[in-house]
């Protein structure tokens, strides 16, 4: 890997596998993801949830391994963090401020209503982000209420809460792999950055992601994130439910992903499975359809638990996940009797995104990594210079360059001043580099520094453990 490559590392603790990716952004807005590792982690990591904080501390250390031995002659120092759950959910919440007498609203006034909300508690639930929805200025409604005079204003937030013990424990499954990170990421959020379309953001549309345990709805208005909702089904039921049927998990993944939810064929048609019996295709299909149709149910009842209608969200449902690469899962969804939903697009990769990694996993995971990456900012990796080797001039397979060009000039002089010329050319872009990258810095550090979500957790932790220490 060039050393002229910063590159950013994503790691994302899936439902049902810890993925690991390595990428860089081009100047031209392109994105190459040049890295891609993967280890299953169901037995110790359920519905996003860590269960086990030592395998998933060993899962994490492996990841970061796989990911330098596919890169070679980098060492990875930190990395950004993904993560969803099926704790996570939205919660509707507003701030009021009164005042004596007409005020300009600052900005000042309106972040201190914003930051009011991460204190805001619900049970054991902890806010991991605020989404400001509108704000009532005395009667005027406006997203945007800075310079306006008013004797009263009340803030509408969107607030995104999870189970504190979900964050601590992943918090802490990362401490103790001693791995660093430089920021967090609410997958779902970043998910819909990079499938969704302005203008579906902005006329109404529902993203579902129908991953391994569970299912994510996102609802989005206005251009902005209106609902979110995770629901605890996903594609690895259908596999269970396959192996009610006799079938051994392995097949009944194999037949999930090649079978599906293809139609034809007579009633009595067979299917032979490696136990040696035979199972009507209909009754494999009838498994596979019911615990679909059920998921999709599910999806229709949280959009009409949102207050939203589809008259309400004219770009329709823009769906991604493992289970829309089952065979034929598209023209199901598409084809429900019930005319549950109007209008569908499957999210695919787009074409500013190149995959030159050597695995390559399923197209949603490829949607998911590049999301991740594509947030990232600040390099993650030390690239290690390799010493130079020494000539053995005693070597017979060894060839010298010529002495002279065909214009009959020196060579070792022509070849000199090329190198002095690239060695310039480098020189050049490495200053243009540091200078972009000060600019970068400078213009960070103007923003108000963000707690993450880990820290915040970190934080509450230390609370925590000072008010058990004095009660």
């Amino acid at each position: 890997m060039g050393s002229e490559k910063e590159l950013i590392v994503v790691i994302e603790t899936g439902s049902w596998v810890v993925s690991g990716a390595a990428g860089y952004k081009r100047a031209d807005g392109t994105l190459e993801v040049v890295a891609y590792a993967s280890e299953p982690s169901g037995e110790f990591i359920r519905n996003g949830v860590v269960r086990n904080i030592d395998r998933t501390a060993q899962c994490l250390t492996n990841i970061i391994n796989m990911l330098e031995g596919e890169l070679k002659n980098v060492t990875i120092d930190k990395v950004y963090v993904g993560f969803g759950g099926y704790t996570l959910h939205s919660i509707h919440n507003r701030v009021e401020r009164g005042f004596d007498e007409e005020t300009r609203v600052t900005a000042e006034m309106v972040d201190s209503m914003t930051e009011e909300q991460r204190e805001f508690i619900v049970s054991d639930k902890t806010v991991i982000k605020v989404i400001p929805q509108e704000y009532n200025v005395d009667s005027l409604m406006t997203s945007d209420p800075v310079g306006y005079n008013c004797r009263h204003i009340v803030g509408e937030y969107l607030n995104l809460v999870t189970r504190f013990t979900m964050m601590d424990n992943l918090v802490a499954a990362f401490e103790m792999a001693k791995l660093d990170y430089i920021d967090d990421f609410v997958t779902p959020l970043r998910l819909a950055e990079t499938i969704l379309t302005p203008t579906e953001r902005n006329l109404g549309c529902t993203l579902v992601d129908i991953g391994a345990d569970s299912t994510t709805v996102s609802i989005y208005k206005g251009g902005r994130l209106r609902f979110l909702s995770v629901i605890p089904l996903g594609d690895r039921l259908i596999t269970a439910d396959l192996i009610t049927l006799g079938i051994g998990e392995e097949e009944a993944e194999r037949i999930k992903r090649t079978i599906g939810l293809t139609t034809g064929g007579s009633d009595d048609a067979t299917y032979r499975v490696e136990s040696g019996n035979d199972i009507k295709l209909k009754n494999i299909s009838l498994v596979i359809r019911a615990r679909m149709q059920e998921i999709l149910v599910n999806v229709s009842n949280q959009v009409m638990l949102s207050g939203f209608s589809d008259d309400k969200l004219s770009s329709g449902y823009i769906f991604t996940g493992g289970a829309l690469e089952i065979p034929n899962a598209e023209t199901y969804i598409r084809n429900q009797k019930v005319k549950v939903f109007p209008s569908v697009r499957v999210a695919t990769p787009g074409e500013n995104v190149r995959w030159t990694a050597k695995e390559r996993p399923t197209v949603s995971k490829q949607l998911v990594m590049a999301a991740l990456i594509a947030a990232g900012e600040d390099n993650c990796v030390t690239v290690i210079h390799e010493e130079a080797k020494e000539i053995d001039y005693t070597d017979p397979n060894l060839t010298t360059p010529p002495l002279f060009t065909d214009d009959g000039e020196d060579a070792q002089k022509v070849r000199d001043q090329k190198a002095e010329e690239e060695k310039q050319r480098k020189l050049e872009e490495k200053q243009r580099k540091q200078l972009e990258k000060q600019r970068k810095l400078e213009e960070k550090a103007k923003k108000p520094k963000r707690e993450s979500i880990f820290d915040q957790i970190k934080r509450m932790r230390d609370k925590l453990t000072d008010m058990i220490n004095e009660n």
